[in-house]
């Protein structure tokens, strides 16, 4: 049975499926669709509208789509999302797009995902590189290639050292990252207020890391534990003038170390395409990490006039 804005208790939520990372982002506009079988829900999918006529899940953060409890059949899935689409055509949309995971994050339940949703009409519409580490027993520096080996020996010559930072680190970690965006010429595409908001929100899956020369933190991530199995890096990157010691290998050591310790099994690093052009220089880096690549699907479905 489809219940609408319910916002029940369901296991197996990613983090940008949980009632709060929907509220959060809705703004009043969006619906929070749960699949109930036997009392308890079984899957959950939101939709927001972004534009007129256009409803896109999620309508902030890097994917959405559906987050199932283990075991539930695909054909029970299958009219999940079938009533969902006709719910969101009758209040009017002309357009659904779908941020799917990437496929290494659980490769069975998303190919289950992608193929109901082309049986449903969707269509490809963008498709990215992405770059996740699977995390098993081996030391991290047997993941690298040699230049990164010998960085990651430099920075510890040099007297380097990285791990875990505390929560009320953010706004440093933060102040880091911005450094090295603007330096760069990006920008950071979420303010600290909204950070600091995601932290307050949900403290169990914002994770800091830094790394030291001396007192001076020279690099930083910001990263989010979406899943049990899976940690993301939001932002990282180095202080101006370091680039030459490469800190953030040693900070991508410190943060594979804890997901060791941890449990996690992937480390994903995030895209490195836009609008279906290459960013060579950032595929290198993930790789000489030892990141390797997957497909991350935007789907679109177009309703008839």
């Amino acid at each position: 049975m489809l219940v609408i804005d319910r916002f029940l208790p369901q296991e197996g939520l990613h983090l940008f499926n949980r009632a709060e990372f929907f509220r959060l982002h809705a703004e009043g506009d969006g619906h929070y669709f749960q699949w109930v079988v036997d009392g308890r829900a079984c899957a959950t999918l939101h939709f927001t509208r972004v534009r007129e006529q256009v409803w896109r899940s999620p309508a902030r953060g890097t994917f959405g789509g559906l987050s199932c409890s283990h075991g539930i059949r695909p054909e029970v899935l299958a009219e999940f999302l079938a009533e969902v689409t006709a719910c969101l055509a009758e209040q009017g949309a002309r357009t659904l797009e779908v941020l799917l995971p990437p496929a290494q994050h659980a490769m069975a339940d998303g190919a289950v995902e992608y193929f109901l949703l082309r049986s449903l009409g969707f269509r490809e519409s963008l498709v990215d590189l992405n770059y996740g580490l699977p995390v098993d027993q081996r030391p991290f520096p047997e993941r690298l290639n040699h230049a990164n080996r010998k960085r990651l020996n430099k920075c510890q010559r040099e007297g380097f050292s990285a791990a875990a930072l505390p929560a009320g680190e953010l706004p440093a970690a933060y102040a880091v990252i911005a450094e090295n965006r603007a330096a760069r010429g990006f920008p950071v595409t979420m303010q600290l207020a909204q950070l600091e908001q995601m932290q307050a929100l949900f403290p169990d899956a914002v994770a800091l890391y830094g790394c030291h020369r001396q007192q001076e933190l020279v690099a930083a991530a910001i990263c989010l534990q979406l899943t049990p199995q899976v940690l993301y890096v939001f932002y990282w990157g180095d202080r101006p003038g370091f680039a030459q010691y490469s800190p953030v290998a040693l900070l991508a050591q410190s943060i594979y170390e804890d997901c060791q310790r941890r449990g996690i099994a992937l480390l994903d690093a995030g895209t490195s395409t836009l609008d279906l052009q290459l960013n060579p220089g950032l595929i290198a880096f993930k790789r000489g990490l030892g990141f390797e690549e997957s497909l991350k699907f935007r789907l679109e479905k177009t309703f008839d006039a």
